[in-house]
């Protein structure tokens, strides 16, 4: 009784939460918003549109894997919580015996987990090159530029690379 309840509790919040959308439209140009579909009207630089198509394919791969991860962990979640007894046989006086299987929960929610740290990089780079599209069409210098910094460390003095 407590897991359904707990079930039935948890999906009810997700359901609260999940009415509400937000749309960050990221292509705004002159004032005029783009739907993602139209880049090749926004983006006149070749650059630019390279990083693009390179952020729509990262981040189509990172949510394919991250909806696939989820699915396998949330399945796993329920298999666990099910507590996986199996009735087996009932015997001649009617009794039934009841055998405890192996919970399998736990490796599913061990290959979603995983499937999901696959997509985390695909996410992060799909949002650098978004930001690398956007910096190169407005003419944003995206140049390597190290650089050396003295530093006092306690009882001495240190030179530092920093890039």
């Amino acid at each position: 009784m407590k897991k359904t309840i707990l079930v039935s509790l948890v999906a009810m919040s997700q359901l609260a939460f999940s009415q509400v959308s937000l749309s960050k439209n990221k292509l705004v140009k002159d004032g005029q918003a783009y739907k993602a579909s139209q880049y090749k009207e926004v983006f006149q630089n070749e650059q630019a549109l390279i990083y693009y198509k390179k952020y729509r394919t990262n981040s189509t791969v990172s949510q394919i894997f991250g909806a696939i991860g989820g699915g396998c962990m949330g399945y796993g979640l329920i298999k666990v919580l099910d507590g996986g007894e199996k009735l087996v046989s009932v015997d001649q006086y009617g009794v039934a015996r009841t055998e405890k299987t192996k919970n399998e929960g736990w490796s599913m929610v061990g290959i979603g987990a995983g499937l999901v740290a696959i997509a985390i990089p695909f996410a992060i780079s799909s949002k650098k090159n978004l930001n690398k599209a956007i910096d190169t069409e407005n003419g944003k210098g995206t140049a390597f530029r190290p650089y050396f910094k003295l530093e006092n460390a306690g009882a001495g003095m240190a030179l530092s690379y920093n890039f």
